[in-house]
C-alpha cells in the first residue's frame, strides 16, 4: 500500500497545494492568539479597567462569529476562495495595526470585534480550500494538522504574547501581530485551487442566502447528527472548562501544579488532533461517539474522586488532563471531515459558519451554568454533569448510527 494510500501527514504534505495552506494557517491561527496578553494587559494594566470591560472583550472575541460569520459566509461562497483566504488576512492585518493606535477602551473593543468580523471569512474559506485542494481519504488528515496548529496556537500565542510584553509595549505588540497576518496573506497568495464549481440554483436575496447553511443541516442527516453532537460537546465542555483551578485545589494542589494542568490539557488536545486525524477519517461519527463515552467517564472520574477525597497523585492528574485534552480532539477534528464530506462545494462556507454560530452560541451559556452549579452544589459536580452528559451524547450519536 503506498503513503498515499495510507493517508498520512507526510502524504498530505507532499502535495503543493494543501502544504500552503497548512503553512499560511500557522502565522494565521497564531495571530488570534498572539495579542491576547496584550490587549487584557492594556486594558487591566494600561487604563485600569476591571471585570466588566474584560466580559466586553471576551464578547467582543465570540460574537462576530454568530453576528456576522453567517452573513459574511455568503460571499465567500461566492468569491475565489484563494481571494478570500488573501483578504481577510490581509484585513486582519489592517485592523491589528490600528489596535496601536487605539485611545481608549470602547475603541479598542470596537476594533477587536471588526477584526473578529473580517476574521469570519477566514475558516469558512479554508474549510473551502481544504475540500477543493484534498484528496477525500486525506481529509481527516488535514483537519487532523490544521487542528494540531490552531491548538499550538492557543497553548503558545498567549505565552509567547506575554513574553514580548516584558520587553515590548502592547502597542508594539499589535504591529508585530499585524505583521503575522501579513506574513499569512502572502503565502496565501500561492494557494492557487481548482476554480469553483457554478451553482446552478439561483441566487435569491442576501439574507435568504445566508439561510442556506442552515437549511442544510437540515437537509442531511449527518450535517444535523454532527452539528447536534458539536454543540452539545462544546457544551458540556465549558461547564467545567473556567473551574479546572477549583478543581484541582480541592484536590490538594497548587498554583504551579494548575499551571502544569494546562499545559497538560494542551499538549493532549494537540497530539489527539494529529492522531484523530490519521484514524477519523472513514467513520467520523463513530469517533467521536466513542471519544466522548471515554472522555465523559474520565471526567465523571475525577469529580468522584475529588468529592471523595480519593487520594491523586501530580504525575497522574497530569496525565488524565492530557487524555481529557486528547479525547476532546476526537470529538473535534472528525466535525470538519463530515463537513467537507456532506456539504456542497458552492455552499460549504455557509455550512461551516452557521454551524460555528450555533456551537458558539450554545457553548457561551455553558460557563454561566456551569458556575451556577459548581457554587450550589459544589465544583465537581459541575465536572460531574459534563462528564455524564458526555456520556449519554456519545451513547445517543451511536445508537443513532449517524455515520458518515
Amino acid at each position: 500500500m503506498s503513503e498515499a494510500e495510507k493517508g498520512g501527514y507526510v502524504a498530505l504534505l507532499r502535495l503543493s497545494v494543501p502544504r500552503r495552506l497548512a503553512l499560511a494557517s500557522v502565522p494565521a491561527d497564531f495571530a488570534d492568539w498572539l495579542d491576547y496578553a496584550a490587549i487584557v494587559a492594556l486594558l487591566a494594566f494600561g487604563w485600569n479597567e476591571g471585570p466588566f470591560a474584560l466580559a466586553l472583550f471576551a464578547l467582543a472575541l465570540t460574537l462576530p462569529y454568530i453576528l456576522v460569520g453567517p452573513f459574511l459566509a455568503v460571499i465567500v461562497d461566492r468569491a475565489p476562495t484563494r481571494a478570500v483566504l488573501v483578504l481577510s488576512n490581509l484585513g486582519r492585518a489592517i485592523v491589528t495595526l490600528s489596535f496601536a493606535f487605539a485611545s481608549d477602551t470602547a475603541l479598542l473593543l470596537a476594533l477587536v470585534f471588526v477584526r473578529g468580523a473580517v476574521d469570519s471569512a477566514f475558516t469558512p474559506g479554508r474549510q473551502a480550500a481544504i475540500q477543493a485542494s484534498t484528496p477525500e481519504h486525506l481529509r481527516g488528515v488535514a483537519n487532523g494538522l490544521h487542528q494540531a496548529i490552531n491548538q499550538t496556537s492557543k497553548i503558545a500565542g498567549p505565552a509567547l504574547g506575554g513574553i514580548l510584553l516584558a520587553f515590548l509595549a502592547p502597542q508594539q505588540v499589535f504591529m508585530l501581530n499585524a505583521l503575522l497576518s501579513l506574513i499569512a496573506a502572502g503565502i496565501a497568495l500561492t494557494v492557487f485551487l481548482p476554480p469553483r464549481t457554478e451553482s446552478a440554483a439561483e441566487r435569491g436575496k442576501f439574507f435568504t442566502e445566508s439561510l442556506v447553511g442552515i437549511s442544510e443541516f437540515r437537509r442531511k442527516r449527518p450535517l444535523l447528527v454532527a452539528l447536534i453532537f458539536s454543540a452539545c460537546a462544546y457544551f458540556a465542555f465549558f461547564l467545567y472548562d473556567a473551574l479546572l483551578a477549583l478543581l484541582a485545589g480541592e484536590l490538594g494542589f497548587d498554583a504551579t501544579a494548575f499551571g502544569l494542568s494546562i499545559s497538560a490539557s494542551g499538549l493532549g488536545g494537540l497530539i489527539g488532533a494529529l492522531m484523530a486525524g490519521r484514524v477519523s477519517g472513514a467513520r467520523p461519527m463513530l469517533t467521536m461517539s466513542s471519544a466522548a463515552i471515554i472522555s465523559g467517564g474520565t471526567t465523571a472520574t475525577v469529580s468522584l474522586a475529588a468529592s471523595y477525597g480519593w487520594p491523586v497523585p501530580l504525575p497522574l492528574f497530569l496525565l488524565v488532563l492530557c487524555f481529557m485534552g486528547g479525547a476532546t480532539a476526537f470529538m473535534l477534528v472528525p466535525y470538519r471531515t463530515v463537513i467537507q464530506a456532506e456539504a456542497p462545494a458552492d455552499r460549504i462556507a455557509r455550512v461551516y459558519a452557521a454551524g460555528e454560530a450555533v456551537i458558539t452560541l450554545t457553548m457561551l451559556s455553558a460557563p454561566l451554568i456551569g458556575s451556577f452549579v459548581a457554587e450550589r452544589f459544589g465544583t465537581p459536580v459541575a465536572f460531574l454533569a459534563g462528564g455524564l452528559l458526555l456520556i449519554v451524547l456519545g451513547a445517543v450519536t451511536l445508537a443513532s448510527r449517524g455515520d458518515a
